[in-house]
């Protein structure tokens, strides 16, 4: 089994703008990235099926999950429940929505096959070091035909936006940031998955990031260098800064 790698096109992502809320916080310039990832959340109707955010934090984007598929059974698990007046008054208006403290690589207290969708938002290069337990444990609540998506995550085959990501780690102070790479993606895939999409984001707009997301001419200019570029050689997709990446049961 190969690794699917893709550049999608944003504007043949329209399933993802209802939930384009729950982009507070991150820049402007990786809106199409999100609109890719968010687009695979909404791929199926989950209405009167089951899914799981991990690593769900405040849990915006479960919410707007919750709000765009009513009669779904939503999840949000983080090692703390998430908790405050905005928390209740969502739980008070989506009652498919529930707050759950938990651990990603424990799920026991969920039934075998009992999922249709687990995602996760710049979550899985926290989990990376352990991600034989992780698939086995989300292989197992997964429904077969059910699927692991995670959202903006880091690639780490380009030194140099590895060179400028180390910097800002540094300089920031993150103690708990890593790169992934396709290796990683390789192994869980033959966990027992049967397919992995790796959809890829900013080959040419990371280093620009700071100007790109203030000003977005140059975040649409380099997205339109990156589409060429990605059709002309597309062995360059490997060496993108960010990426999606789509896992099937």
């Amino acid at each position: 089994m190969e690794i699917e790698v893709s550049h999608p096109d944003p504007q043949a992502q329209p399933p993802g703008e209802a939930l384009l809320g729950a982009l507070a916080g991150y820049p402007p310039s990786d809106k199409s990235l999100f609109l890719a990832g968010y687009s695979e959340l909404c791929e199926s109707d989950l209405n009167g099926k089951r899914a799981m955010e991990i690593c769900g934090g405040n849990g915006v984007l479960a919410a707007m999950v919750a709000e765009t598929f009513p009669h779904a059974e939503i999840y949000s698990l983080d090692l703390f429940r998430a908790s405050g007046p905005e928390v209740e008054e969502r739980l008070e208006r989506l009652p498919g929505l529930s707050y759950v403290a938990g651990d990603a690589m424990d799920l026991s207290d969920y039934d075998d096959e009992s999922f249709d969708l687990i995602w996760g938002q710049a979550a899985l290069h926290h989990l990376a070091h352990n991600h034989e337990k992780l698939s086995k444990e989300v292989l197992r609540v997964l429904k077969p035909g059910g699927r692991l998506v995670f959202v903006f995550e880091p690639l780490g085959h380009n030194l140099f936006v590895s060179a400028i990501r180390a910097a800002r780690v540094s300089w920031h102070g993150f103690y708990d940031e890593s790169n992934l790479f396709f290796t990683q993606f390789e192994e869980m895939l033959g966990a027992g998955f049967s397919r992995c999409e790796v959809q890829v984001f900013n080959f040419t707009g990371y280093p620009m990031k700071t100007l790109s997301s203030r000003a977005q001419f140059a975040a649409h200019a380099a997205e339109k260098v990156d589409a060429w570029l990605f059709r002309k050689i597309p062995g360059l997709m490997k060496f993108a800064a960010n990426c999606n990446v789509i896992f099937t049961k």
